[in-house]
């Protein structure tokens, strides 16, 4: 199934995506006599039993409130996830277009964790706003893998079993400040806030549940900038896979359900273009998983206070 957060933002309600239309799904929990209360789409995963309840909430679909989803805002698939998780050089393509400017071209040995503000999640058609604090805004498409249940140190033959599905996220940066360029020693960056910004983690526009797509596939991955194409890849150039990433982000710290994982973004990136393309307002960027679906955000400058 296809699970959307809809209406304003902060506010959102869960629903179930099908035909043009939005199943609200704790109406639909209570024409199927669940009795449970699903504020978000988190609240769902966070139930033991969620795909039984969700398969039960779809059989009474034809006495729940719906609505047509032209009509709505969807919001990010998972407003208020406990944490975000991000792998940093974590394809092949990515590493080669970095091999001019990184002292050693080999990928890392462990997969390179960073983390993303949920402050910074948006929807899927959402404006990302361009902060002025930045003039080098760039994009990156990636898969995001959203936990279904908890666990802490899970095998990776047993990840299949935590994840709830997927989403297209596009991972935006604000490289001058991630890379810290004010600062004389390159030691000194700031991956954290260059990466979470208002607005910088477009997800959705669903997620989208293991179920609908096949495990181990690759999925195809596509970038466009004002129709113009930066990224065309596909899941197989990920150096580190889905269980892996899992497995290995269990080790430290328990994944709860809604946590998501995004596995990493192939080359085309603004920075290492040449001359460099950053985002600039205006501008409209379109990320797209086969599968997974498309998200399209127009780049829009901070109004001034």
């Amino acid at each position: 199934m296809r699970l959307v957060s809809y209406g304003p933002k902060w506010q959102e309600r869960a629903g179930i995506l099908a035909d043009g239309a939005i199943l609200d799904l704790d109406s639909a929990m209570w024409a199927a006599g669940a009795g449970t209360p699903v504020s978000d789409v988190r609240a769902l995963l966070e139930q033991p039993d969620w795909r039984r309840l969700l398969e039960r909430a779809f059989a009474a679909r034809g006495k729940a409130q719906t609505v047509q989803a032209k009509a709505v805002r969807l919001g990010a698939p998972i407003p208020f996830p406990r944490q975000m998780l991000i792998a940093g050089a974590n394809t092949k393509s990515h590493i080669a277009e970095a091999a001019p400017v990184l002292k050693d071209p080999r990928p890392p040995r462990e997969p390179m964790i960073l983390a993303k503000s949920i402050s910074s999640l948006c929807g899927p058609y959402d404006d990302v706003i361009h902060p002025p604090e930045t003039q080098k805004l760039d994009y990156e498409v990636e898969l995001g893998v959203v936990i279904g249940k908890r666990c802490r140190r899970v095998s990776e033959s047993q990840v299949r079993d935590h994840i709830a599905g997927y989403m297209t996220v596009n991972e935006m940066s604000a490289r001058d400040i991630q890379l810290a360029e004010h600062e004389a020693n390159p030691f000194y960056r700031v991956h954290f806030l260059g990466k979470s910004f208002d607005t910088f983690c477009p997800t959705g526009p669903a997620l989208v549940t293991t179920d609908e797509v096949e495990w181990g596939k690759p999925l195809k991955m596509r970038t466009e900038v004002n129709g113009e194409v930066r990224q065309n890849s596909d899941t197989s150039d990920l150096y580190f896979g889905i269980e892996a990433l899992v497995a290995y982000c269990s080790r430290g710290t328990t994944l709860f359900p809604g946590d998501i994982i995004v596995t990493g973004s192939p080359a085309g990136v603004a920075f290492f273009m040449k001359p460099p393309r950053f985002l600039k307002p205006g501008d409209r960027v379109r990320c797209e998983i086969e599968h997974v679906g498309a998200i399209e955000n127009r780049i829009r400058a901070e109004a001034s206070t």
